[in-house]
């Protein structure tokens, strides 16, 4: 009997290599997260780093992807970016343990971060959970 793999799968098989691929290769590129910047400020939009990561934080959840996305400030170029309730944490969390890269979610905030601040992003791991994670995003 064929099995088919379910759409959750497949996003769980590729948050897993997206982990993988990063861990291998952030030595020699840093975060990566420079991939992220045209697609996703073509969608978000805000006249300052605020106003674009209070958009994020609506839309991100409406994606079913995760419950919560939030940020939390501490200085005009330093946050924490919250992920709770993330579809794929139970899995790869528990799976792959990640201690030494970023959640691509937070590559996103950070390549944002960069564009709209104009500035080089400190490369920081997130902390994981059961079910989310979070991550220092600040200037260098």
């Amino acid at each position: 009997m064929e099995e088919k793999l379910e759409e959750a799968d497949i996003g769980t098989l590729l948050h897993g290599i997206l982990f993988a691929y990063q861990k291998t290769v952030k030595n020699i590129l840093g975060t990566g997260a420079a991939i992220f910047v045209h697609p996703v400020l073509n969608i978000i939009k805000g006249r300052n780093i605020d106003e674009v990561f209070e958009n994020l934080s609506k839309i991100m959840p409406t994606t079913g992807i995760m419950k919560e996305f939030r940020f939390e400030k501490f200085a005009p170029t330093k946050y924490i970016l919250h992920v709770d309730g993330c579809v794929w944490a139970p899995h790869i969390h528990e799976e792959l343990k990640p201690r030494d890269v970023a959640c691509p979610f937070a590559l996103i905030a950070m390549s944002i971060f960069e564009e709209v601040l104009k500035g080089k992003v400190k490369v920081a791991d997130s902390e994981y959970t059961k079910n989310g994670n979070k991550t220092i995003i600040e200037l260098l």
